[in-house]
């Protein structure tokens, strides 16, 4: 798989796990259930259950596990049907329809990682040895 079609897949999941415990499951639900009926494989019966599984969810929680689990689902979903890809487009573009302006943005950095992210505007920041010293020094 191409390294768009891993980055669609990824955000289509995120959307849909990002969704759970929202307003927006109900669209996303019906999204995924869409995809699913238009899939050729084993594993559409499997991806049923676990869609229509009661989530667990609380309003703005993501679990990696299953961000995961749906990443790998829909990279197998576009790989065994490529014309699916505008079906995952819509779902990773999954917005309110009463909220259109809010948009969910989940961001997550292990190892010692670092996040900066902005929605609607832009972002300045200075990185480097002398910008992250000069707080410490006294």
């Amino acid at each position: 798989m191409n390294e768009e079609l891993a980055e669609l897949a990824a955000s289509g999941a995120t959307a849909l796990v990002s969704a759970m415990g929202t307003d927006l499951w109900q669209e996303a639900k019906r999204l995924m259930s869409g995809l699913l009926a238009q899939s050729r494989g084993s594993r559409s019966n499997e991806l049923s259950v676990a869609l229509n599984r009661p989530s667990t969810a609380t309003r703005g929680a993501v679990d990696a596990g299953a961000v995961h689990y749906w990443t790998e689902a829909l990279s197998q979903l576009l790989d065994r049907n490529p014309d699916l890809v505008q079906d995952v487009v819509a779902l990773a573009s999954l917005r309110n329809p009463e909220r259109p302006d809010i948009v969910i943005q989940v961001n997550s950095a292990t190892n010692s990682g670092e996040i900066f992210a902005v929605q609607h505007g832009t972002q300045h920041f200075a990185s480097g040895p002398k910008s992250r010293d000069s707080g410490e020094r006294s």
